[in-house]
């Protein structure tokens, strides 16, 4: 019988890759439900591939009204809370989670207490609210498959080796956009020069994240929080190819890698299919052009916005549904125009730095208006530009 899937997000690129991947394993899932916000113009352009799609949510009340009138056999709904009550309604087997932001949190803690498969593309459901989630699951409320290549990377090595022969997880990263640019000339990069990541194809906010390392410390916590590892045995190793997605520092000074082609489909597989590696259309890694795996040391002083997000992960609470939510309006106003990458940078430093919005042991709806609270802090800051 095929699983029935709910897709949140499924105008950004994940959830594109994920309508692709369902629609070449069209007798193993079938998308009945899918959300997005306002791009509709993609989700007719994906209809044909979508044969089972019955409920679709749309954050845009006048892109709602317009998509049903010409979709009178879809049910539409609309409005900011479309995700959790689509989520709520049950009528899917997994959930599928590709929104960007902390909009994806609650949406991932519904979803496991509606018992239900979390197959998790959304890094803030983790970095925000992580205990939340993991409360979910030790009373034994759905699971948890990440996408995400690193993590799957992870997943794929840890099976294969004893936890007390390892010393550390390394993360792999690709150094971003900026990796080969002075850091003296950061300064002067422009928002074209931050958005050319230079192995991935990815969303402005990822890639700006990318660029800044925030996201990579995002990818610790996540690794922290799935595989019940101290951070403090998680360590960043830069491969320029973005072929080796993962390793395993072993106690013998050996190491276990992960290689494979940069592939989002290959991560979205095997969470779609609970940890099995199947065949599909995807890339390959050509090793008769491709001979050789180039390394480079982790530079922090070329990504000071990274020990930023740990030292906030230490501090627990609602310290980083704060950072997060300040990162996302900084980017936002770099993505317009309206400030440079530098000011990017140094007002997330200052604003974090002097967050005065703290709870230490917050419920959920603590985790919202953090998150709320943030970002009116991050807009008063931006008004002495």
């Amino acid at each position: 019988m095929k699983q029935r899937i709910l897709l949140l997000g499924g105008s950004g690129s994940i959830g594109l890759q994920t309508i692709e991947l369902c629609s070449e394993f069209k007798d193993r899932f079938s998308i009945v439900g899918l959300t997005l916000n306002n791009r509709t113009d993609l989700l007719e352009a994906q209809l044909i591939n979508l044969p089972d799609l019955k409920e679709v949510g749309i954050k845009d009340e006048r892109a709602a009204k317009v998509f049903s009138s010409k979709h009178p056999e879809l049910e539409v709904s609309c409005g900011e809370d479309v995700n959790c009550r689509l989520v709520k309604k049950g009528n899917y087997d997994k959930a599928v989670n590709a929104l960007v932001g902390s909009a994806g949190f609650l949406p991932s803690l519904e979803t496991l207490r509606a018992g239900k498969d979390l197959c998790l593309a959304n890094k803030e459901s983790l970095v925000i609210g992580g205990k939340f989630l993991k409360e979910e699951l030790s009373l034994g409320h759905g699971r948890l498959f990440a996408i995400d290549s690193e993590h799957v990377a992870l997943a794929k090595l840890l099976k294969n080796a004893n936890r007390d022969e390892i010393n550390n997880l390394i993360i792999t990263a690709s150094g971003g956009s900026l990796r080969d640019i002075p850091v003296d000339k950061i300064k002067d990069v422009t928002l074209k020069d931050v958005l050319h990541h230079p192995t991935w194809q990815m969303g402005v906010r990822i890639t700006v994240d990318s660029a800044t390392m925030v996201n990579k410390g995002y990818e610790f916590i996540e690794a922290s929080y799935l595989y019940d590892w101290p951070i403090e045995e998680i360590k960043v190793l830069i491969n320029d190819e973005s072929e080796v997605h993962s390793a395993l520092e072993m106690k013998d000074n050996s190491y276990l890698f992960e290689v494979g082609p940069s592939d989002m489909r290959i991560p979205i597989s095997y969470a779609l299919n609970e940890g099995r590696r199947v065949s599909a259309s995807y890339k390959s890694v050509d090793f008769d052009r491709q001979c050789s795996l180039n390394f480079r040391h982790f530079d922090e002083t070329r990504y000071p916005l990274f020990s930023l997000v740990l030292d906030n992960f230490k501090k627990g609470g609602t310290a980083m549904a704060f950072l997060n939510a300040v990162d996302e309006v900084l980017i936002n106003e770099f993505a317009k125009g309206k400030i440079t990458y530098s000011q990017m940078v140094d007002s997330i430093q200052k604003i974090v730095e002097k967050n005065n919005f703290f709870i230490q042991d917050p419920r959920p709806e603590d985790i919202i208006r953090a998150d709320e609270e943030a970002r009116k802090i991050a807009f008063n800051y931006l008004k002495t530009f």
